[in-house]
């Protein structure tokens, strides 16, 4: 039985499961950032969601080495924990 086609395998063919792995990241990153966007009342936050949504729209199909699509994931990992922290801190206000 063949898995489901996904956009990341249907837009770039069958990948190494590395590289899947970290464009999947990617992926999840934009999606999780998307849905913040809608979420949250801070402005700080919000921006760093658009950051991450506009970052990982550029990177999630683009021609990358494993090394690259690592920074990038990590980045777009630490932006969504950054945003979460200028929730919290101005819920403090």
């Amino acid at each position: 039985m063949n898995a489901p086609l996904d956009d990341i395998t249907a837009f770039m063919g069958t990948l190494p499961p590395e590289e899947y792995e970290l464009r999947r990241r990617i992926r999840v990153a934009r999606n999780a950032a998307s849905f913040k966007l809608r979420r949250t009342d801070s402005d700080n936050a919000r921006a760093l969601c658009w950051q991450v949504a506009e970052t990982a729209t550029a990177w999630v199909y683009a021609t990358a080495d494993l090394e690259a699509l690592t920074e990038v994931a990590k980045l777009l990992r630490r932006l969504l924990s950054v945003a979460d922290q200028f929730e919290a801190v101005e819920a403090m206000q």
